[in-house]
């Protein structure tokens, strides 16, 4: 197993590690991760999502894991059979932290054996969480409590989950990068954002998000001030995943 590594040694170049959570909500439909770590750019490769599953590839990223898990669900593969074909074919398996949850309830989570302490993860009814250079377990427990106990939207519960992990010690390296990505019958410009390099990047999130969901509501009213009448269809969002 890779040592303990001190907060220090990270502070001026690239190193793995994250803490996250893929969730579902199945009452609106929608699927939806979040996740944070000490180094850029994280929602560049963590978070995937589709109308059937939430999947995070962290520690030392292997994207193609999260587009692959998707597309074997897609295909009718359950979740977790198909993390495990991925990481039995990887030899460097045991570096890696996979999770996810798919509609139907099937959850899935590894965590490597030389993932840097402290790392872990857990599943839920709705959701799985996962981290690896942590301050301590405490984080994924604040996560995941946070999540159950939240109201409102999926991507209000999932930030306030990142909130409660960020507040519980998060990644001890510091604090970088933020993503929010949800899939979502009707999508919006909210559900996918991205904090690529901050101070504080969990906390820019939630600022983010809530001046998003603003200008979203606010949108249709000043075009019609603007423009006078005009299709409604164009207001329809199409956002990238």
């Amino acid at each position: 197993m890779m040592a303990d590594i001190d907060a220090n040694t990270w502070q001026t170049g690239f190193a793995p590690g994250t803490f996250s959570i893929a969730a579902t909500d199945p009452e609106t439909s929608q699927t939806g991760v979040a996740v944070t770590t000490g180094t850029a750019g994280v929602g560049a490769v963590c978070p995937y999502v589709s109308d059937r599953a939430a999947v995070v590839t962290q520690s030392f990223t292997k994207t193609s894991h999260g587009a692959n898990a998707l597309e074997f669900v897609d295909r009718g593969i359950p979740l977790d059979a198909a993390c495990e074909v991925l990481l039995d074919a990887d030899e460097y398996a045991s570096y890696r932290q996979l999770h996810g949850i798919q509609t139907d309830g099937t959850t899935f989570v590894h965590t490597g054996d030389d993932c840097v302490s402290w790392n872990g993860g857990c599943s839920q009814e709705t959701h799985t969480v996962a981290g690896n250079m942590l301050a301590g377990e405490a984080v994924l427990d604040a996560v995941t409590e946070a999540f159950v106990d939240a109201d409102g939207k999926l991507v209000d519960r999932l930030v306030t989950a990142l909130e409660a992990g960020q507040e519980a010690g998060g990644d001890k390296r510091g604090k970088v990068s933020a993503a929010l990505l949800v899939h979502a019958p009707v999508p919006q410009r909210y559900h996918n954002l991205r904090v690529d390099l901050s101070d504080d990047p969990v906390t820019d999130l939630r600022e983010l998000l809530e001046h998003t969901k603003r200008v979203t509501d606010e949108l249709p009213g000043r075009l019609a001030e603007q423009l006078g009448t005009y299709p409604e269809e164009m207001l329809d969002s199409e956002i990238k995943y």
